[in-house]
């Protein structure tokens, strides 16, 4: 089916730069020569980076922006992102469950699968 909603997340040009602060200093989210010596066009993003960007769509879809409301995520690493990208995560929501892949817009190449996140019951005040 459709998905139930879909959120479209920007990155930039210098993201990795800027993930690097979360002390990922590998060479390959950096250095064209080295990115292109591991197998790829181009410098990649971060998977920590995508996966929190993932993380944060279901967050203002689903949960208010309260990370209270969130419990759990477990996801897989599918394809790399360059940065530049935007992000398309597609939900199905499924009681306290969010059923999610996220795409890269400009490839059409899904990046993260076989995902959900658990939400935290309401309350029934």
């Amino acid at each position: 089916r459709a998905p139930d909603s879909v959120v479209e997340i920007p990155t930039s040009k210098t993201q990795a730069h800027i993930y690097r602060l979360s002390g990922d200093y590998n060479p390959l989210h950096i250095q064209q020569d080295f990115a292109m010596m591991s197998g790829f066009k181009e410098p990649i993003l971060h998977g920590l980076c995508s996966y929190g960007m993932t993380a944060r769509a279901v967050l203002k879809q689903y949960c208010d922006n309260d990370p209270k409301q969130f419990r759990m995520i477990k996801a897989r690493f599918a394809k790399p992102v360059i940065p530049g990208d935007t992000l398309v995560v597609e939900m199905w929501k499924e009681g306290d469950k969010v059923i999610l892949q996220t795409k890269s817009k400009s490839s059409g190449a899904v990046c993260i699968n076989n995902a959900y996140v658990m939400l935290n019951p309401k309350s029934k005040m």
